[in-house]
């Protein structure tokens, strides 16, 4: 088999009468020539597709469903051969496609190749293919995972991701155990890769935890954006609608259901907080038994999960009333963007007040003690050292007076001494009391010390003097 296959070549390949190596040398030729990789393309989709309405049309229905037609149309042959990577036998199958591990030749790195499943009559299924590649080129986020090449193989389009050799999240924080800043850790992660993708102009709309991978290093990956859409999309276009309708239902936030023209970043915050229950609570924020038909499961995507302290009661408050405001059914009363909940998530990890609850002065004076119980208690024992201090040197001169009285001049000098030290004192620990008050935001009080401060530096300074004149020869 030399030079370009005829149409019987194809056809003994299609209908698998040659040697696995001449298959495999005319495969190998199809993909390096444009002219028979186009007839291969028309022979595996047009002319099947053609046979089967053939039969349809003369009344064949058995015929129609047994010939090579729609069916075998979106079947990938048994021997798949894209150049440049060496493909493992095994694979992943799914509704509309195929998941390989392979080998990239050239840098021998392992890799994903998802092969879509083409068919004529899938267009939703090829413009969801199609929209998941364009939105992973446009993301560049050490927790997105990023596609590597794209291409079409026997006329089944393929894109190119590294192999993520790892488990699911919840899978992976039940095995792990993980504790709740662990988990709150990987949290941000996810947040921060979804707002991202936001900044980039791509909704995900399927977020749920089978679609984050945990990768060998114990960090994770957001993948699956085959519902995603382009945030300045016309949300009039058809393809639009598909995201809509299309996911799974235990996840869905209620306007993928009710509202579809609402769809919008804020879909992804609730999607998120759905995770965030369950990745948290270890137990599922809208139950099934998987036996509901298609209507009741999307039923589901109306219901607001259980408070989740009744099923984790250990949860905080705080993190409780994050969970509870990123998934409420009105997305006006949720976080406005998935940026504000990861601000949220962030505030909670240094202490700070988070938004999600209620914004009373009680709140924020608990969390401002809380976050600054050793400053305040440092503060308030030098406070008190410094005035037990003040206050034995005042009962000092107070012995002193009392006990020389109106002694002689030279007592007098004595006392008048002690009293510029005393003031001296006085005004060093005014003046470090009306600076430690200014700290801490009390200017009322920082300016009554610093007054106190002055007069007594004026009155040890006023005693020096009039102890220099009185020495003064007349």
């Amino acid at each position: 088999m030399d030079g370009c296959l005829t149409e019987l070549e194809i056809f003994q390949i299609y209908r698998d009468e040659l040697s696995d190596t001449e298959t495999r040398k005319a495969l190998r030729h199809v993909l390096s020539c444009e002219l028979c990789y186009d007839q291969w393309k028309r022979y595996l989709i047009d002319e099947k597709v053609a046979t089967s309405i053939r039969s349809a049309v003369a009344g064949d229905v058995e015929g129609a469903n047994e010939s090579p037609g729609l069916s075998d149309a979106i079947k990938l042959p048994e021997n798949l051969f894209i150049p440049g990577f060496n493909l493992r036998g095994d694979f992943i199958e799914s509704g509309q496609s195929r998941v390989y591990r392979a080998t990239h030749e050239a840098s021998g790195e392992e890799v994903a190749i998802k092969v879509f499943y083409n068919s004529p009559l899938n267009e939703g299924g090829n413009v969801r293919f199609s929209r998941e590649i364009r939105s992973l080129a446009r993301l560049r986020h050490p927790h997105v995972i990023p596609i590597r090449s794209e291409g079409e193989v026997y006329g089944h389009a393929y894109f190119v991701t590294p192999w993520i050799d790892g488990l699911p999240l919840h899978e992976y924080v039940k095995e792990k155990r993980l504790s709740v800043n662990a988990k709150l850790k990987i949290l941000e992660s996810v947040c921060s890769a979804v707002s991202h993708a936001h900044k980039r102009g791509v909704m995900h709309l399927d977020l749920k935890p089978s679609n984050v991978l945990m990768d060998s290093t114990g960090e994770p990956v957001v993948l699956d954006f085959g519902l995603a859409r382009l945030i300045e999309g016309d949300p009039a276009d058809p393809t639009a609608s598909l995201a809509g309708v299309a996911g799974t239902p235990a996840y869905m936030a209620p306007e993928q259901v009710a509202d579809r023209g609402s769809v919008d970043t804020r879909t992804d915050v609730f999607m998120l907080g759905i995770l965030m229950y369950e990745v948290l609570s270890l137990e599922r924020a809208r139950p099934s038994d998987g036996t509901q038909s298609r209507s009741k499961e999307l039923d589901q995507a109306l219901l607001a999960p259980k408070p989740i302290r009744q099923v984790a009661p250990r949860i905080g408050t705080e993190l409780a009333a994050i969970v509870s405001k990123a998934t409420a059914l009105n997305h006006l009363e949720r976080y406005q963007s998935v940026e504000a909940l990861l601000q949220d998530l962030q505030a909670l990890k240094r202490g700070t007040p988070v938004t999600a609850m209620s914004d009373s002065w009680l709140y924020r004076l608990r969390k401002f003690s809380s976050r600054n119980l050793a400053f305040i208690g440092g503060t308030i024992s030098v406070a008190l050292i410094l005035l037990f201090a003040v206050e034995m040197s005042r009962t000092t001169q107070q012995m002193v007076e009392e006990s020389y009285g109106r002694a002689t001049q030279v007592t007098q000098r004595v006392v008048r001494e002690r009293e510029r030290i005393l003031d001296r004192r006085l005004s060093v620990v005014c003046q470090e009391l009306a600076d430690l008050y200014q700290k801490m935001g009390d200017m009322e009080k920082a300016k009554i010390y610093a007054e106190q401060a002055h007069a007594a530096h004026f009155r040890a300074r006023l005693g020096a003097e009039t102890d220099d004149d009185s020495e003064t020869p007349q």
